[in-house]
């Protein structure tokens, strides 16, 4: 599989320092045990996307398939995002006018040939192989994000008032991959009849106490309005006494004023090797954002993104006050 390049402003930030220690009697490619004491300042390569005022375009739309890269591809001056289409998800398309958006959408009129009702109370779908049948419709940076470093990201995102209510796992907006398995964290819409602007924070591990469906935290959308988010990750994944890592949510909408919604120390990410297909195991990840989703016949999606940045500080990474 095809990897894309960092960005030319990732390419001059980029001293990437995390270690991997390989355990061949556990089976554990472990990330360290403690913080080592440079942590805080490895160097996170920035990414600015779909900002406001500049311009960018969305390469060979009708190219958008499963396979990330082949089209649906975000461009500006300095960076480049993969794109990626599955089932009903539409390629990324550029709307408005002032200011412009990404936008991310489902077309209601697909069908999946064959789909098999995998269970009907939570409108589920698999195919003949037993596979359950997922829309998405994405752009990934690429795998250079750091684990043991504060990674902020920052955007604006605006759920349109006409969206279906999810079923299923929920619907990612956005999402934290390390390799090739289940994303490990990110933002959901919630699932459930009139949570259809209802964003949850989410994280997936190894911690054998915790329950990963619960999210951490569920914000309220006002439909058809802007908001903007930051977040702080600092990965750490589980090892029996290891450092936790940590994660901090803020919220400001359109008129308001910045609220924290949360900070909390947590497990995330994983230190099995084996968990990771194909042997694509890593101690860094990527951020895809979008539309992530359990397939919905007849069901309307869509999510709108905008002043889309990761970075290494929150000044750098937040949409606003940025005089």
């Amino acid at each position: 599989m095809q990897i894309s390049a960092p960005s030319r402003r990732a390419r001059q930030t980029m001293a990437l320092t995390v270690a991997a220690t390989l355990s061949a009697s556990l089976g554990f490619a472990a990330v360290t045990n403690a913080r080592t004491a440079d942590a805080a300042t490895t160097a996170v390569p920035n990414y600015s996307v779909g900002i406001a005022g500049s311009s960018w375009t969305i390469e060979n739309p009708i190219g958008c398939s499963p396979e990330i890269g082949q089209g649906g591809n975000y461009r500006d001056s300095d960076d480049f995002l993969q794109g990626k289409c599955q089932g009903a998800g539409q390629a990324p398309q550029t709307t408005g006018t002032d200011p412009r958006a990404l936008t991310f959408r489902t077309d209601k009129d697909f069908e999946y040939d064959g789909a098999i009702v995998e269970d009907p109370a939570k409108n589920t779908w698999k195919d003949a192989a037993g596979n359950t049948l997922r829309d998405r419709t994405e752009l990934a940076t690429g795998w250079n994000l750091p684990f043991h470093t504060n990674v902020w990201v920052g955007f604006d995102v605006r759920i349109p008032l006409g969206v279906d209510d999810v079923t299923g796992s929920g619907a990612y907006v956005l999402q934290l991959w390390q390799c090739t398995a289940n994303p490990f964290g990110g933002v959901r819409i919630q699932s459930g009849a009139g949570n259809g602007h209802n964003l949850q924070f989410v994280r997936r591990g190894e911690d054998p106490d915790t329950n990963y469906d619960v999210s951490m935290a569920t914000q309220p959308l006002v439909p058809n309005e802007w908001h903007s988010f930051v977040i702080k990750y600092n990965v750490e994944p589980y090892h029996p006494g290891g450092p936790k890592g940590r994660i901090a949510v803020w919220h400001k909408t359109a008129t308001g004023v910045e609220q924290k919604l949360f900070e909390r120390e947590e497990y995330f990410g994983y230190a099995t090797r084996s968990i990771c297909q194909n042997d694509s195991f890593k101690n860094e990840f990527k951020v895809k954002f979008g539309m992530y989703k359990d397939y919905q016949p007849g069901a309307t999606f869509r999510s709108d993104f905008r002043n889309l940045r990761v970075a290494g500080s929150k000044e750098a990474a937040q949409p606003y006050n940025r005089g």
